[in-house]
């Protein structure tokens, strides 16, 4: 009789650890804006310790953030996952510490946070321009 109680208790506790998902690490998520398709970066944005993201979760958002003059800045923000996977992204960079202003990018990207981000650097809460963000490879970008 108590074989089979045992057994049953067993596969209990087998199918929940066989039905969790895989868990990813935190990675950096390094993200570039160029002055035209290939060519040189003009800003730079260095997300640390990004968590795993999921349809129907947000994560929050912190990093580093530079430009070609060098000057770094801190961000933060968070990302929320649609049911279809885009990922809704909004930062705050913390510039007017080493520069001129602060500003706000938000906008909808793909999975790997690559896609066009507009941005409001006066504070009015309407887009001024946008920028088109490529993820790179974050050992190709040193940080100043």
């Amino acid at each position: 009789m108590k074989a089979p109680v045992i057994l049953a208790l067993s596969l209990l506790t087998a199918v929940p650890a066989a039905a969790a998902p895989p868990s990813r690490r935190a990675e950096d998520v390094c993200l570039v804006d160029r002055e035209y398709p290939s060519g040189p970066v003009l800003n730079t944005f260095v997300l640390q310790d990004v968590g795993p993201v999921a349809p129907t979760r947000s994560i929050a958002l912190h990093g580093l953030f530079f430009t070609r003059t060098l000057k770094v800045a801190a961000i933060h923000g968070s990302a929320a996952v649609a049911a279809d996977g885009t990922v809704r992204l909004g930062l705050f960079v913390h510039s007017s510490a080493a520069s001129t202003n602060d500003f706000t990018l938000s906008g909808v990207t793909a999975p790997d946070f690559s896609g066009d981000l507009k941005f409001d650097a006066d504070g009015d809460f309407r887009p001024d321009g946008s920028l088109s963000m490529e993820r790179v490879d974050c050992s190709t970008i040193t940080i100043p």
